[in-house]
């Protein structure tokens, strides 16, 4: 057995996969760790790209407030995140980088897009699309979000059908009139906006020659990122040089049913492939980068066919402006009750999800001090940004 493996096995029981269904993927862990990490099998996308450079790994991150320790959660000195364990709270907190609050009014995402639009042409369109509906990652102060499925995009039912043009003439005179009231007159505002982005989106795509990639229409996470990849490649049309998206893939929760879930990593290895195929296409694999973010990782001891909900966990990162093919932060001991061991395989983060955005928003264009003061304002509890530059390194900068 490869280094690592007894470990794992030791520590997973029931539910551990059998070696070959890992493929190794990296150099050893240095000295004197050197462990060797495996990917899934039904992964194989996800590992060319890291192996051709084109993806890394940040390992065992999560949501924290400041740097713990496993004494200071057991003698409750510890300052934690808010509802950990919990999926709506820490959806929240990895959304909004502000684990103390379960009332945010923006996310981080949001938070760098004020400080970015003014990099963009004028467009009624904002530069945050989202294919998941409403979410507080892209929920800024001053920019909005455009929400569409991935199938269609928005757009008033029949508002363009010659035959409703009478009704469509009664509601615009509705919308123009001149209101006393701030309620009626912001929302009148914020329709006529809406109607005004969602012709410009259509007529921007419509616009575009059709991506020639090719995306499994059977796979919901392909789905989505073929309408982002139609996004991106209407950014003339939209005057767009900074843009974020929101896709999801839900179903992770898996108290039972494990068995499910090498299936599930080979949708999101073949969406993810697909997708850096299509930037690949458009000449634009160096400019768009690709990460992921997940509520938290899973015990590591099972609680029968399944796992239940833990800390930290892995992300991946993928692009050609990623500095590929390597793994960022400590990946921890799978020694059951090591110092990072919460409980069944619990892992107190080691790498805090202030730094795996700060590497984003400075790659994105944030100056330091907008990022430790505005996008995650808890970072200088991990790092100093403005003196250290970017906390793990992830991403090339200036490429």
């Amino acid at each position: 057995a490869s280094q690592g493996y007894p470990e794992y096995l030791a520590a997973r029981g029931d539910v551990a996969l059998p070696e070959t269904d890992f493929t190794p993927i990296g150099d050893a862990l240095p000295s004197p760790d050197g462990r060797t990490l495996g990917l899934n099998i039904e992964m194989p996308e996800l590992k060319a790209l890291f192996d051709s450079g084109k993806a890394s790994f940040i390992n065992n991150v999560g949501t924290l407030v400041e740097p713990v320790t496993k004494l200071g959660i057991q003698n409750q000195s510890a300052n934690l995140p808010l509802g950990l364990y919990s999926h709506s709270d820490q959806q929240l907190h990895w959304q909004s980088g502000l684990p103390t609050n379960r009332s945010p009014l923006n996310g981080w995402g949001g938070r760098l897009a004020d400080l970015l639009d003014d990099l963009n042409g004028e467009s009624q369109v904002s530069m945050n699309v989202s294919l998941a509906g409403t979410n507080l990652f892209q929920s800024g102060g001053s920019t909005s979000v455009l929400s569409r499925s991935a199938s269609s995009v928005p757009e008033i039912r029949l508002w363009n059908r010659w035959v409703y043009r009478h009704k469509r003439a009664a509601q615009e005179s509705i919308l123009d009139a001149q209101y006393e009231n701030a309620f009626e007159r912001s929302f009148a505002t914020s329709k006529k906006a809406a109607i005004a982005a969602s012709a410009e989106y259509r007529a921007a795509l419509d616009s575009q020659d059709p991506i020639i990639t090719e995306f499994n229409t059977s796979n919901s996470l392909a789905v989505q990122l073929k309408a982002v990849a139609e996004t991106i490649s209407a950014r003339g049309a939209l005057s767009k040089r900074r843009q974020t998206f929101f896709v999801e893939l839900g179903g992770w929760d898996h108290h039972n049913g494990l068995d499910d879930h090498p299936a599930m990593l080979g949708q999101v290895s073949e969406a993810v492939g697909q997708f850096y195929q299509a930037m690949v296409d458009l000449e634009l694999e160096n400019q768009v980068a690709l990460f992921t973010a997940s509520d938290f990782g899973r015990t590591l001891t099972p609680n029968g066919n399944g796992t239940d909900h833990a800390w930290g966990g892995h992300q991946f990162v993928v692009g050609g402006c990623v500095d590929g093919g390597k793994f960022f932060g400590d990946y921890p001991s799978l020694d059951l009750g090591n110092d990072l061991d919460t409980g069944r395989g619990r892992f107190i983060p080691t790498t805090s999800v202030d730094q795996y955005v700060a590497d984003l928003a400075l790659w994105m264009g944030v100056s330091a001090t907008n990022v430790r003061d505005l996008v995650v304002p808890n970072l200088s509890n991990f790092h100093d940004v403005v003196e250290d530059g970017p906390p793990l390194g992830f991403m090339k900068m200036g490429g």
